[in-house]
C-alpha cells in the first residue's frame, strides 16, 4: 500500500513541477549572464568613445604652442619694453626742458626785477640810487568810474582784470584801443605767472564786447583755449 502512495499521480506531478521550476531558473540565469555580457560589452564601448571625445575636445580648447609662436610672443614683449624705455626717456627729457625753461623765466624776471634807471636830480648824487621799473600805464577811459567786467575776454581772469585796471584799463574800449604790446608789458611786470599769458586777440573780442555782439564773441571764443586759438 505504501508504494501505491509513492506512485500516485499527485507524487508525480509534483516531481515534475520541480523539474520545470528548475528548468526555467536556468533558463533565467543563462538568459541573464547573457545580458549582462552584452551590457557590459556596450558600456564598454561607449565609454571608449567618450574618451575619445575628451581627448579630440582637449586637444582643441587647449592648442599646441610651437617654440617659434612662443620666440615671437617674446620678441613683442622684448619690443614693447624697449618702447616703454624711449617714451621715459623721452619723457624725463621733457621735464628736464621744462625746469631749464622755468629757471631761465626765473632768471629773466629777476634780472628785470633788477634793472634800474639813474636819478638825473643831481649830479652830486650817487649812482648807485635806482628805482624799480613800474608796470606801464595804456591810458584811463573818459569816465573813469565805468567799468566792464572783462572777465568776459576768454584768457582774462579776476587777477588779471586786476592788473589791467591797474594799468588803467576798465573797460572794453579801453581794451581795444591798447596795443598788444603794453597789455603784454603789464602782464610782464607783474611776474612770470602772468607773462606766460598771450593778448593777442583780447583787442579782437573786446570790440565786439565792446559792441554787444555776444554771438559773434561766443564763436570767437569757442577757436580759442586760454585767449589763444587752437
Amino acid at each position: 500500500m505504501t508504494e501505491k502512495i509513492f506512485e500516485s499521480p499527485g507524487a508525480s506531478s509534483m516531481s515534475t513541477y520541480i523539474w520545470q521550476i528548475s528548468a526555467i531558473l536556468l533558463v533565467a540565469f543563462i538568459l541573464g549572464y547573457v545580458l549582462r555580457l552584452l551590457l557590459n560589452s556596450t558600456l564598454k564601448s561607449r565609454i571608449d568613445e567618450l574618451e575619445i571625445e575628451n581627448q579630440m575636445l582637449t586637444s582643441k580648447m587647449v592648442p599646441e604652442i610651437s617654440e617659434a609662436d612662443v620666440e615671437e610672443l617674446n620678441k613683442k614683449i622684448r619690443e614693447q619694453k624697449d618702447e616703454v624705455d624711449r617714451l621715459n626717456t623721452k619723457l624725463s627729457d621733457c621735464f628736464a626742458n621744462k625746469i631749464k625753461a622755468e629757471n631761465s623765466l626765473s632768471s629773466l624776471q629777476a634780472k628785470y626785477d633788477s634793472l634800474a634807471v639813474p636819478t638825473t636830480t643831481s649830479d652830486t648824487e650817487s649812482t648807485d640810487k635806482v628805482k624799480p621799473i613800474e608796470a606801464p600805464s595804456v591810458g584811463v577811459s573818459e569816465d573813469s568810474n565805468h567799468k566792464d567786467d572783462l572777465k568776459k575776454i576768454e584768457g582774462i581772469g579776476p587777477k588779471i582784470e586786476q592788473l589791467l585796471n591797474t594799468g588803467g584799463i576798465h573797460t572794453f574800449d579801453d581794451l581795444t584801443k591798447a596795443t598788444v604790446e603794453s597789455i603784454r608789458g603789464i602782464l610782464i611786470a607783474a611776474g612770470p605767472n602772468y607773462a606766460v599769458h598771450d593778448p593777442s586777440t583780447w583787442a579782437e573780442q573786446a570790440t565786439l564786447a565792446n559792441t554787444a555782439q555776444w554771438e559773434a564773441l561766443d564763436t570767437l571764443q569757442e577757436e580759442l583755449k586760454g585767449g589763444k586759438r587752437k
